[in-house]
């Protein structure tokens, strides 16, 4: 007797989609809501401030836009990982995995040095309000 999970590979006759498909969109509108709530308080913030910091005195933009470059061109190869696991192609799912890791690894590289110049200027998880709010 082989127990089966119900409505995998065919819809729901009560929604019409899959559970996978389901399980995505709920995801999806959740990610809407979370991030429609952060941008609007953004919004309410940023227009109801006397003044606000210029941000390139605070973050460092160019290497933010290539951390931003690296993780979506990492989406994208293990997104080619994956596609070529499911063609059955060994050698370009090993590349496009290997590609993945490197630019991982390049990630960890840039945040290590964005941390390290937090740290050199005395930011550090204990001395900021959000950490200090969460860790009692």
């Amino acid at each position: 007797m082989s127990a089966e999970i119900k409505y995998i590979s065919e819809p729901h006759p009560v929604t019409g989609v899959t559970n996978a498909k389901l399980g995505i969109w709920l995801f999806l509108a959740s990610e809407v809501m979370l991030f429609g709530a952060l941008f609007s308080s953004y919004i309410l913030l940023r227009s109801s401030a006397p003044t606000w910091p210029d941000p390139s005195t605070l973050l460092n933009i160019p290497l933010a836009t290539l951390n931003t470059v690296i993780l979506i061109t990492s989406s994208v190869t293990m997104v080619l990982a994956w596609a070529s696991l499911a063609l059955k192609d060994v050698f370009k799912f090993r590349l496009h995995l290997g590609f993945t890791i490197l630019l991982s690894v390049a990630f960890l590289c840039l945040k290590a040095v964005e941390y390290s110049a937090e740290f050199h200027h005395g930011y550090y998880p204990h001395t900021s309000i959000f950490w200090a709010s969460i860790s009692q």
